[in-house]
């Protein structure tokens, strides 16, 4: 196991459209490039884009803007799609060869000697071929592993999105994740808002958006902040720190 302390960016449900139109409102564009170039994801080893990277529909033009941005960012970034984007046009403008099987992206990132998990929960699932695949390269890993996905495999007390927009297969997934005994974090979005929970023995924890963050105590929608927000995780060789930011 390496002793470096791993930096890891996670940038989360973005929501950039097929222009610079304002998306609701809000110019989410400047709100993705106030994340990337903060201060906070400085001396990175890795960045995430765990979903929602396209507004509505998978637009092109958000995904170029993105790869845009990030081409020259010099370190190795992760891309798994959301309920919002569309995998087979995001595989035009991001390095997913080897990534993508049976229609599903997922896959495995070694960093600095440790491994990352990805997993494709866009269509509101993680497949039954995704959970044997984890558990079965997780059990080739003597080391901890972390896991990134875009759905939280557990409700978050989020009275809107727990209603509207829960990942459809909890049972199915926790069952797997639990018996997966060196995944001890799992890292998500697609909630619009922060959350640290502890489900079992692993810690969810749940990055908020750079679009905009929605009130978890309404039942319907509610606009709580048009404020961005991303996440710093730190991992070691015996911990794992995260730092929730909001500009």
């Amino acid at each position: 196991m390496s002793s470096k302390v791993i930096r890891i960016g996670q940038i989360s449900d973005i929501h950039i459209g097929e222009d610079e139109s304002l998306v609701q409102g809000i110019d989410v564009r400047a709100n993705f490039m106030t994340a990337l170039k903060s201060k906070s994801m400085k001396d990175l080893d890795l960045l995430v884009l765990s979903g929602d990277l396209a507004n509505e529909d998978g637009e092109a033009g958000a995904y170029k803007y993105i790869a845009d941005q990030i081409k020259d960012i010099g370190i190795p970034v992760c891309v798994i799609p959301g309920n919002h984007d569309r995998l087979e046009i995001m595989q035009k403008y991001f390095e997913l060869e080897g990534k993508v099987r049976g229609g599903k992206c997922f896959y495995r990132q070694d960093i600095c000697g440790r491994t990352i998990f990805l997993l494709d929960s866009a269509c509101g699932t993680v497949s039954k071929e995704q959970l044997v695949w984890l558990k079965e390269e997780a059990a080739k890993v003597d080391d901890e592993v972390l896991l990134f996905m875009h759905h939280p495999p557990c409700l978050c007390n989020h009275r809107f999105m727990d209603l509207k927009y829960s990942l459809k297969n909890i049972e199915e997934v926790q069952e797997t994740l639990s018996s997966i005994k060196n995944l001890k974090h799992v890292f998500t979005g697609h909630y619009h808002f922060d959350f640290h929970l502890q489900v079992g023995g692993q810690e969810i924890h749940v990055a908020p958006s750079t679009q905009m963050q929605i009130d978890p105590q309404a039942p319907i929608f509610n606009l709580m902040s048009s404020a961005p927000g991303w996440q710093v995780i730190e991992w070691g060789e015996n911990f794992v720190e995260t730092g929730v930011y909001f500009s």
